[in-house]
């Protein structure tokens, strides 16, 4: 049988708050690339960034735009256009996901406190029970007003 030390039980506390650590922040990379994926679905990320902008390669013949330059100026500045437009569609949503999300959790935490102070008695006893006021009472009374407190506290 093997003595507990305090300071093999720290360490072993602290390798069990490094694997729970590393554990977190591998969870957080997965969740985080498979939410950029579905803004992207291509999923390509460089340097571990992902690439917010969709580049499509036309499969139209080359030769023409190579005798239209104003054609392919057009076509590039359409597919950035497009590709802003739906990055910045996707940025809104993700806005307006946030502030629902926060929205409901104040609506959550409103509803909590409104019920817990509901439930809550609030009486001003201790104006009338001030010791100048209590000094002037009869043992007994004072007696039966001890009980009577224990009894509501035991239940």
């Amino acid at each position: 049988m093997q003595k507990i030390s305090p300071l093999r039980a720290g360490l072993d506390a602290f390798n069990r708050f490094k694997a729970q650590r590393l554990q977190k922040k591998e969870n957080a990379i997965t969740q985080k690339m498979e939410n950029s994926n579905s803004t992207n679905p291509f999923g390509i990320s460089f340097k571990g960034t992902v690439i917010q902008m969709d580049v499509f390669e036309s499969s139209k013949d080359k030769t023409s735009n190579a005798t239209n330059p104003i054609q392919n100026g057009l076509d590039k500045v359409n597919k950035f256009v497009a590709s802003a437009r739906v990055a910045t569609m996707n940025k809104i949503d993700r806005i307006k996901q946030g502030a629902i999300s926060f929205g409901s959790k104040v609506k959550d935490t409103v509803v909590n406190t409104y019920n817990k102070l509901a439930t809550t008695e609030v009486n001003f006893d201790f104006l009338n029970n001030t010791t100048s006021r209590l000094q002037k009472r009869p043992v007994s009374e004072l007696e039966e007003m001890f009980r009577n407190e224990l009894n509501a506290m035991e239940v």
